[in-house]
């Protein structure tokens, strides 16, 4: 059974369920789904009303991962242009850890929606209503408790408004205070029975990951990465940030092996069929140092405001993603696409020939999601 089905089987189809059966005053202090519960509140009436009708679940949860993914094509168009929009709502819908979620019940991609809106309302192009950022927020960290990195780029909103900076401060006290009473209960940022198997210290595992997952899309990118790597700000940085990604999977005691409770994804999985060196596959070799180097293309970005929202977003989002003890790329995967768009934006004019590359992370997607999902 693929993530996505035994997901809806064991967590969120029985806590929506659950909630149903408990109206109108659900019980949040222990429930079958580590993540926080608006999702499941959500669609708990409609689960009542419809006698748990899975089909009709699906189908809200389908509209919603629309409204996602109209979310993704209205931020990169209102960054840059509508052909760029469309590209980026491609690569990211075409991603088999969207699509999945999208088909079966699952909090990823309603949360994604949230935090995408946040990202609109928080771009130095697009940054109006500091509540609306903050209400979105909110949203998202109610649905996934690990969007609470989306308090970083309202706060740099904030920054970027001096005669609003203190309102936009204000604003984030509105994610950390609706959070609060769901972590008292818990006695931590998960429901108990999860708590062992979610919530970690730092998980370097997931840092990993991340870099290896967006050095391997960094390759449909690289005309802009290289370039960008180029410049004077960056081409400095270029051998030590390298050496860095080499010196980090050298170093780190990441053994590598199946473990389905710890690990897991596409470039995990096609990992385990490649040669290794020192006992590490090469393929992550090759992609930790890449992804490395793709931050530091988002750290030196052409234009300077896309660089600081850009970098700090996307690092923020991966330090997040270390609070949970699992490292699988369903949870990276999607927001990972989107930081690598968003990274096409505001950039100079480049060679038609270079939007090739893009547009074969569209196939390449596309054609891994109908093999999972079809064939």
């Amino acid at each position: 059974m693929v993530f996505d089905a035994m997901d809806e089987k064991l967590f969120h189809g029985p806590t929506i369920q659950g909630f149903a059966a408990q109206l109108p005053w659900p019980n949040l202090q222990d429930y079958a789904s580590a993540t926080t519960p608006l999702y499941h509140l959500v669609f708990a009436p409609l689960s009542w009303l419809t006698e748990h009708h899975l089909p009709t679940l699906r189908a809200a949860n389908l509209l919603l991962s629309g409204a996602c993914l109209w979310l993704v094509v209205r931020c990169i168009t209102l960054w840059s242009n509508p052909k760029l929009g469309a590209l980026g709502g491609l690569i990211v819908g075409m991603s088999p850890y969207f699509i999945g979620p999208a088909i079966r019940l699952s909090t990823d991609n309603a949360a994604l929606l949230s935090v995408f809106a946040t990202l609109l309302a928080t771009h130095p192009t697009t940054a109006r209503s500091p509540w609306r950022a903050s209400l979105w927020s909110t949203a998202a960290v109610w649905t996934r408790q690990i969007h609470v990195w989306l308090l970083a780029p309202i706060l740099l909103a904030g920054l970027s408004a001096p005669k609003r900076r203190s309102t936009w401060f204000l604003t984030t006290l509105l994610p950390i205070v609706a959070l609060a009473p769901l972590a008292a209960t818990w006695g931590g940022l998960t429901p108990p029975r999860f708590a062992r198997g979610h919530e970690t210290s730092l998980n370097v595992d997931v840092l990993v990951m991340s870099l290896g997952i967006l050095g391997a899309y960094s390759v449909f990118f690289s005309p802009w990465i290289i370039r960008t790597l180029r410049r004077k700000e960056a081409k400095l940085w270029v051998s030590g940030i390298a050496a860095l990604g080499l010196a980090l999977l050298a170093q780190h005691s990441m053994p590598w092996q199946d473990d389905p409770t710890r690990w897991g994804g596409a470039l995990w999985s096609a990992s385990a069929r490649v040669p290794e060196l020192l006992a590490i596959p090469v393929t992550f070799w090759a992609t930790v140092p890449l992804g490395a180097l793709t931050l530091l293309a988002f750290a030196t970005h052409h234009d300077r405001k896309t660089a600081r929202f850009l970098s700090l977003s996307t690092a923020v989002f991966i330090a997040a993603n270390m609070l949970s003890a699992r490292a699988y790329q369903k949870y990276t995967d999607p927001m990972l696409l989107f930081m690598l768009v968003t990274f096409l934006t505001a950039q100079p004019r480049i060679h038609r020939i270079s939007w090739v590359l893009p547009g074969m992370l569209v196939l390449g997607l596309g054609t891994v999601s109908i093999f999972r999902f079809l064939v």
